[in-house]
């Protein structure tokens, strides 16, 4: 039996799946920025003009100038949030932490989101 467009759709949102090709939704991105400002903001500078500049001196590459390198994607994103002990991380200074992946995938949806601002 065929299901209709409508509740194939209707399932598809109901399971979060978002197809590809299709932009994030602005809420995840506005969480990412919340949750950076809350969990990144002490090393890097999330946003211009955060309440709170990093406590580390020299602060961390900033949002901005990480989500502008090109070698930044989503699978290098989620691999270097996701896996503290992994190949991306050996070569950072970051410490090892393990990112719950809803925060993780807010976290890409904002860093994604500056791509191409200046």
């Amino acid at each position: 039996m065929m299901r209709s467009v409508p509740a194939l759709a209707l399932a598809i949102a109901l399971l979060g799946i978002v197809p590809a090709g299709a932009q994030t939704p602005a809420s995840t991105i506005a969480d990412g920025r919340e949750i950076a400002l809350k969990v990144c903001a002490s090393c890097h500078v999330v946003v211009s003009g955060q309440v709170q500049p990093p406590t580390l001196k020299p602060p961390a590459p900033p949002f901005a100038e990480i989500a502008a390198r090109p070698n930044v994607t989503e699978a290098s994103l989620r691999d270097f949030l996701t896996k503290p002990h992994g190949e991306a991380r050996s070569v950072s200074a970051m410490p090892g932490f393990l990112m719950p992946s809803r925060q993780a995938d807010a976290i890409i949806a904002y860093l994604l989101s500056l791509k191409g601002r200046k």
